[in-house]
């Protein structure tokens, strides 16, 4: 079944709009960002002073690897593990140092994206990199800042927002699978605002990703985001930002009478997201004081369809107003001290829509609020040396208050050695389908579920030399998850799966090593490896290895310009070693774990300056092409080749 949505053809005619106004345009962009991180406290805080494992993944990257997908680019993060259910655009899940799916929170500048109708997870699988200016990546608890949802971590996507001269980019790219691929933004620099935009249209025909069958799982986006930016004096500064995102995904079913594993199947999701950003800011050069107050909306939608009819439905609204401050103590030594505060509201509504029938009836709305209070200080008493205090409140409608913390250090030992730590708490409330979410024949919810709650620490070593040209980083972590949800409790009153709190902790443990070098004007090299331990306890108290965590992961990156860089060479190899997964069996209904084999995968890019503004693009993706599954039954694609062209103007 295929559906053209407005937005998809909004997007296309945005696309060629902007194509035909970008020959007259000849300016470059002048976009630039500072060394700070925006994501890391409630006020930007310098890389220097942050103690927490970061990636910053800037926009060259982005365009390096010629990476379509968020995800794509996640998996070169140390600690990131992907799971993907088959081809592009199939649905994916990023499990952080070991952690849960739903621990990582995705902010789209500044907007909390994570999904309540698809249980709390970002959907990945809707993430196009096009007009993304820096993603910023901090690894660890992040709920003492960023509340529920960031228990492993925090993803910032930002966007273009800040130009000093009218610029415009263009990509059109083709190949593999039936992949079509056009994107294009731009920004206009006036006296008082500035404007950015883009658009973005990816459709494929998808690979099969059963193991047996021929039928393809192809999918359709369609992205539109605008932000205007204002400074109509010099105390207050207004920003207004907004994407929508209209895709169509079809997918395979799961045989539950034969061999409980994918088969081919007339499946289909169409997905609808809004996020809505309105923000006034102030930050004066003569006065101590800050703040900020924004209002963020988001909005999704997700139809099912199976043989070409309706079946089901998930929406869910998200509305939070946020207010942060803060004030630089003192003059002079002291002024290294700043002490931040947060005041935050957060409406959610659910709703979920399917046939009754004398099993049960899926239909209802549901709803909880929440208001957050978070003080945090971050100080430089000594040169060298920072750290930060941070502490938060979340005080939640339909169960108890959860109290989050943290504490990091950062030490400056030699001009290149230096030592941090952190440890801190996390946060993480049941999700609308754990508590009432109802299948049937498979699932009932339980609204007696408690948030989970964990507490973390990491201890880092970062070393510079050769006037930073090559840098390492060890970082040790450990996290102890409490009062974890399983949400595969069989349920003996109705026979059916339902969510439970352990009674037990999960504990996740490892370490990473990342090594950066830039070894020439022309030729940068980075590699990383992750060792994770995660582990859990069954019924009978014995510990399991976790599902969908690889022990053993590494990552190597090799980026070469060449022909006074007119021409330029990238190559990314990405390992990832034996995981386990679950498998339900047709004939006991009982779970068992199964182990998947490791995989290697190897990536190239390349690209050509046809002129100073137009380039020839053209990559390779799985250049091996392994046979692998990253979820048990899914395929995962093989060799693929693309070709493009792109306009910077």
């Amino acid at each position: 079944m295929t559906k053209q949505t407005t937005t998809a053809g909004t997007a296309r005619a945005a696309i060629i709009f902007m194509l035909l106004i970008s020959l007259q345009l000849q300016a470059e962009e002048a976009l630039k960002l500072e060394d700070m991180l925006v994501t890391a406290g409630l006020y930007p805080v310098s890389t220097r002073d942050v103690a927490s494992s970061i990636t910053v993944i800037t926009r060259a990257e982005i365009e390096q690897k010629q990476a379509s997908y968020l995800s794509d680019l996640l998996r070169d993060v140390p600690g990131f593990a992907v799971s993907q259910a088959g081809g592009p655009g199939t649905q994916t899940q990023i499990r952080v140092r070991g952690a849960e799916a739903n621990h990582l929170l995705v902010l789209i500048d500044g907007v909390r994206a994570n999904d309540p109708a698809l249980s709390d997870e970002f959907q990945y699988q809707f993430a196009l990199t096009s007009n993304i200016e820096r993603i910023e990546i901090i690894r660890g608890p992040q709920s003492a800042t960023w509340g529920g949802d960031a228990v492993a971590g925090v993803i910032n996507i930002i966007r273009s927002k800040d130009v000093e001269s009218p610029y415009m980019r263009s990509h059109i790219e083709g190949g593999s699978f039936g992949t079509f691929n056009l994107a294009a933004d731009g920004g206009y620099a006036g006296e008082v605002f500035h404007l950015t935009g883009g658009a973005a249209w990816l459709k494929t025909d998808g690979t099969n990703i059963s193991r047996t069958g021929s039928e393809k799982d192809g999918s359709e986006n369609a992205t539109i985001n605008i932000a205007v930016k204002s400074d109509p004096g010099d105390v207050i500064s207004l920003r207004f930002s907004g994407q929508v995102v209209d895709s169509t995904n079809e997918f395979d079913d799961i045989d539950f009478f034969v061999t409980g594993l994918p088969t081919d199947a007339d499946r289909e999701t169409e997905s609808r997201q809004s996020f809505l950003s309105a923000e006034a800011s102030t930050d004066p050069n003569d006065s101590p004081w800050s703040g900020t107050f924004s209002l963020n909306w988001m909005d999704s939608e997700n139809d099912n369809f199976g043989d070409g009819l309706w079946t089901s439905s998930t929406s869910a609204q998200t509305l939070e107003y946020r207010l942060r401050g803060g004030v630089n103590l003192g003059q002079g030594a002291i002024s290294n001290h700043r002490i931040s505060f947060a005041l935050e509201s957060e409406d959610v509504d659910f709703s979920q829509r399917g046939e009754a029938s004398p099993f049960g009836d899926p239909n209802q709305d549901q709803s909880y609020d929440v208001a957050g209070y978070a003080l945090e200080y971050v100080g430089r008493p000594i040169t060298g040396f920072s750290w930060t205090l941070s502490g938060r409140l979340d005080d939640y409608s339909d169960f108890g208050d959860a109290h989050t913390w943290q504490v990091a250090a950062s030490y400056q030992l030699t001009d290149g050695l230096r030592i941090r730590g952190s440890m801190g708490t996390g946060s993480k409330a049941p999700t609308f389908t754990e508590r009432f979410g109802y299948f049937e024949d498979y699932f009932i919810g339980n609204p007696d579920l408690k948030p989970e709650s964990s507490r973390s620490w990491e201890v880092g070593l970062d070393s510079t030399f050769d006037d930073g040209r090559y840098q390492f980083q060890l970082v040790w972590f450990d996290q102890d998850l409490r009062d974890e949800i399983d949400g595969f409790v069989f349920d003996l009153d109705t026979f059916l799966f339902t969510a439970r709190n352990k009674t037990s902790d999960s504990q996740r443990k490892g370490l990473e090593a990342v090594f950066d070098a830039v070894v020439s004007e022309v030729f940068t090299l980075s590699a990383s490896y992750t060792y994770t331990d995660a582990t859990e306890e069954d019924a009978g108290g014995q510990s399991l290895r976790e599902v969908r965590r690889p022990k053993h992961m590494a990552t190597v990156a090799a980026n070469y310009g060449f022909a006074d860089n007119r021409g330029n060479l990238n190559l990314n190899l990405n390992y990832s070693g034996t995981q386990l997964d679950l498998f339900f069996s047709p004939v006991t209904f009982a779970s068992e774990r199964v182990e998947m084999g490791a995989y290697t995968l190897l990536d190239l890019a390349t690209s050509w300056k046809l002129t100073k503004t137009m380039e020839l693009t053209g990559r390779v993706s799985n250049l091996l092409d392994e046979d692998y599954e990253e979820i048990l039954g899914f395929a995962r694609p093989g060799r693929a080749v693309f070709a493009g062209l792109r306009g910077r103007f």
